[in-house]
């Protein structure tokens, strides 16, 4: 999975929330100790900081900016959803990255409700997604590596919302790399088939088609 730096007040660098690409800010303030904006170098689009703890010391016209939250875009300290991701699994995730920081917990069910979702996509029934993944795994769809992420994101997921089975830091610490994980499984299940499949149908189609009749003859008993 590629490393993914999530926004921070004054950080240098950060995976821009609005391109997702890993970038230099550059941090500006009209009303130093109240609110900043920092500047994406790649994109050049703003993001909007309100300072929420401040040490009277040294910077900014006598303040030293400790700590500062995001209030633009309203998205959390989460990564883009990847390209791919169908809508309705969009929304899921979007709003899950919207209260993570309030709701580590309620993040975390609205990820697997995505997943679920997701298996739907991926021509499961939906009723049962450990029955959806099992199923995705015989079909080739899911590779062992894929299931140990679904695995980890249904598991996190049950424990949001049936608490005590594992302790609240590590919950927490495995409820933040659920937005990574749900966007691998798009990645591998969604995305790279695609790109395979658009490489193939670049073939020259008798090619093509002697191909899959040497598959067709190879795959009879």
């Amino acid at each position: 999975m590629t490393k993914y730096t999530a926004p921070k007040f004054y950080k240098e660098a950060f995976n821009c929330p609005h391109c997702g690409a890993f970038a230099h800010m550059q941090w500006q303030s009209k009303e130093p100790g109240v609110y900043y904006q920092a500047i994406c170098d790649h994109c050049k689009k703003d993001s909007f900081w309100r300072v929420t703890q401040i040490n009277g010391s040294a910077l900014n016209n006598g303040f030293m900016v400790n700590i500062g939250t995001m209030l633009y875009p309203d998205f959390g300290s989460a990564p883009l959803p990847a390209e791919d991701m169908p809508e309705d699994v969009k929304k899921d995730y979007g709003e899950a990255a919207q209260i993570f920081i309030k709701s580590p917990r309620g993040a975390a069910a609205l990820l697997r409700l995505g997943l679920q979702k997701l298996c739907i996509h991926l021509g499961e029934e939906g009723k049962n997604i450990n029955t959806d993944i099992r199923s995705l795994v015989e079909k080739g769809v899911f590779s062992g590596q894929v299931v140990k992420v679904a695995d980890t994101l249904r598991i996190t997921g049950n424990n949001a919302v049936h608490p005590g089975q594992i302790s609240d830091e590590d919950f927490d610490r495995a409820a933040g790399k659920m937005f990574d994980l749900i966007n691998f499984i798009v990645k591998k299940a969604i995305t790279e088939p695609k790109e395979l499949d658009e490489l193939y149908q670049l073939m020259p189609e008798n090619a093509r088609n002697a191909a899959e009749a040497q598959d067709k003859k190879n795959s009879k008993p």
